[in-house]
């Protein structure tokens, strides 16, 4: 009996400490994701903040880019290739990307993570249903946007204007968390209940944008 009691404590400890080693690995990954050793380029901040401010007298959402913001340009290889770290696909003329970018800017600060981003406007596919029902390319895409679509297939949302789950798009903005080469969380759009993408977030929906974000630290 008393071996047994003694086993059944050896299992049971066992148990909790590969529970410890996994929930701290798991914290591991996640500040990797951050990539906060990477050393920001400040032409390149300069470079994003000079597109998204240009716009604001020709936009109705005006944005405000910190000179400190943690942007890095990436490519589609680049992408492609990114083992861990936070994406954010879209473009400066977006409505819904210049609700987003303050709120993401803010928590990549309060995180101290490194954004990459992806401009998508001139690289994505068009598509559409002809007469028939079938769909058509009527704009092909460019090669590394079709890897990023393969690549992340299950994670993306899909065509909407077409209605068919397996054909995928990435959307304006869309904010991905890459965990060992994987998509494992995903940001799109704002928050629920923004309709209308030229009045801009009040501060309780910028702080629900924020945790939308941290939701992938606090899971």
């Amino acid at each position: 009996m008393k071996d047994l009691k003694l086993l059944a404590s050896m299992l049971f400890a066992i148990i909790i400490l590969l529970n410890v080693t996994n929930c701290h690995s798991r914290q591991d990954t996640k500040e990797v994701v951050k990539n906060s050793h990477v050393v920001l380029k400040k032409e390149e901040t300069e470079r994003f903040k000079e597109e998204l401010e240009s716009l604001n007298k020709s936009n109705k959402v005006v944005v405000h880019i910190p000179d400190s913001a943690r942007i890095v340009y990436a490519t589609e290889a680049d992408i492609l290739k990114l083992e861990n770290g936070i994406v954010l696909f879209g473009w400066p003329s977006c409505p819904w990307l210049r609700n987003a970018i303050e709120p993401l800017l803010e928590f990549a600060e309060e995180e101290k993570a490194t954004i990459y981003y992806l401009n998508i406007h001139d690289i994505r596919d068009l598509k559409e249903k002809d007469k028939n029902g079938k769909v058509v390319t009527t704009k092909a895409g460019s090669a590394g946007y079709k890897a990023i679509l393969t690549k992340f297939h299950d994670i993306l949302n899909p065509y909407n204007a077409l209605g068919i789950d397996s054909i995928k798009r990435i959307s304006s903005p869309t904010v991905l968390f890459i965990e060992k080469g994987k998509g494992v969380h995903k940001v799109v759009s704002t928050v629920v209940a923004q309709t209308d993408p030229k009045i801009k977030l009040d501060s309780t929906q910028r702080q629900e944008l924020k945790q939308r974000y941290r939701d992938y630290f606090d899971e």
